[in-house]
């Protein structure tokens, strides 16, 4: 490959990128009047979307520019391997020649410069190391890769490449897919030994108030794992509660409010606890977002997968009942339906008496303005429930559960946890025509619905 050539890929793949971006921002433009009601997963995807386009018109100018590797076809194009240090595995790589004359192979290892570690190359090695492949013909390569004992844990990225003119450095890492080689990752890791039995933090809670929770650590191993919990604020999750002038993001407190209270190790084949204690300023208003990073020396969990969530909303009490007025034709009983939803807060709290039960304080004002009280005659609880598995309670990737099952201690039974739980109560008042006044004033609660039903007059 000429140095020209090399130039004009970099500026093409350069200018590529530059658009793509420039394609996100026009994009985030053109949608500025509905940038509080989108979804963070869905603007994810759409940037995925812009960024495999790139990617694809990439490898369409370097065909243009290369034709020669069009004749070149390599099945996979990717590998994917988890190895333990000291582990070795064979995968079969087959190339096919294309062209209307012999091509000669000479597969070799292009360092990729933006991945998390850099493999030596000692690790990898190819059969046959050589080979001239004639039209039509095709070759089978075995790789074999070898994992030494010392090695350090993490992903390794790699391109092998078969053909002549392939390109190194930076033009190979911005276009990982280049005509004439595949990619091998590599995700090297140990079995942990520490489970994290609360993964997250999820509450309501009232300004003014003092809460507890706990975080449970079981070590499944055979030696004492230390561990160093410290607080961080924001998350991948961010609520916006206010935002400053500056830019900057208000949470409804600090991490001065949360002291952590941790012993110094996880002891070998025993549980420990960290407890949280939250005291909620007494103005606090809104959410905060933030994790608890456990910083558990345990080789086999990586900085992200050690983190708990922690997420605390505040709930709202307001000082006047909500009203709304309606119009009864009829002299007929009028029954009112109130619905509130709660969702699934408190898995970990440590206090269990707490009541969470949604409550609400319902008037009435009848045509002539005189208060009513209705009668409660009913009171309905529902909930979702989802049965899950006990092997490993973490969200975490499902590549990190599934290398987890050999090593970690599991259990064939699932246990409960709940989703939603929905709180209705109906009341009911004789009614007479005319137009009312209803009022509620909710409690344990950050929503509610009603329902008006007006019956038929008796005869």
């Amino acid at each position: 490959m000429s140095i020209q050539n090399m130039k004009t890929l970099k500026i093409v793949i350069c200018g590529l990128l530059l658009v793509s971006v420039l394609s996100i921002a026009c994009a985030g433009a053109g949608t500025e009047n509905r940038a509080v009601s989108a979804k963070p997963a869905e603007i994810e995807v759409t940037e995925m979307k812009v960024a495999a386009s790139s990617v694809a018109a990439s490898a369409i100018y370097a065909e243009d520019f290369y034709p020669e590797f069009e004749k070149i076809s390599v099945d996979p194009a990717y590998q994917y391997l988890e190895l333990k240090p000291g582990d070795s595995r064979n995968f079969t790589v087959t190339v096919e020649n294309k062209d209307n004359k012999t091509i000669a192979l000479d597969p070799r290892l292009v360092i990729i410069p933006y991945t998390e570690n850099f493999i030596d190359e000692s690790w990898v090695s190819i059969s046959p190391s050589a080979k001239d492949l004639a039209p039509g013909e095709k070759e089978e390569f075995e790789v074999e890769v070898n994992i030494p004992e010392d090695a350090d844990l993490g992903n390794y990225a790699v391109l092998i490449a078969f053909a002549e003119n392939v390109p190194e450095g930076d033009v190979a890492g911005y276009y990982p897919n280049f005509p004439g080689t595949m990619q091998l990752n590599l995700q090297v890791w140990v079995p942990p030994t520490v489970q994290i039995l609360t993964p997250y933090i999820n509450d309501l809670v009232e300004a003014g108030k003092t809460y507890t929770y706990e975080i449970k650590l079981r070590n499944t191993g055979s030696t004492d794992i230390a561990i160093s919990p410290e607080l961080t604020e924001g998350g991948d999750i961010i609520y916006y509660d206010s935002i400053s002038p500056y830019g900057g993001i208000t949470y409804a407190f600090g991490n001065d409010a949360i002291n952590v209270d941790a012993p110094e190790k996880v002891k070998a084949g025993e549980t420990a606890t960290v407890k949280l204690t939250l005291k909620v300023p007494a103005d606090a208003k809104g959410s905060y977002t933030g994790s608890l990073n456990l910083n558990i020396d345990d080789p086999g969990i990586r900085d992200y997968e050690g983190k708990v969530s922690l997420n605390f909303r505040i709930l709202p009490i307001p000082e006047k009942p909500y009203e709304t007025n309606f119009k009864a034709g009829t002299n007929g009983t009028i029954d009112i339906e109130i619905s509130a939803y709660q969702y699934g807060y408190d898995l970990y709290a440590a206090e269990g008496n707490r009541d969470r039960t949604p409550s609400f304080e319902v008037n009435l004002k009848d045509p002539s303005g005189k208060e009513v009280t209705p009668t409660l005659i009913s009171t309905k609880y529902s909930g979702s429930i989802n049965i899950i598995d006990d092997t490993y309670p973490q969200p975490y990737l499902s590549y990190v559960s599934a290398r987890i099952a050999g090593g970690m201690e599991t259990s064939n039974q699932g246990s409960y946890r709940g989703g939603t739980t929905t709180f209705v109560e109906t009341y009911t008042v004789p009614g007479t025509e005319g137009e009312w006044t209803l009022s509620i004033l909710p409690k344990n609660t950050e929503n509610f619905e009603y329902s008006i039903t007006i019956g038929a007059a008796e005869e």
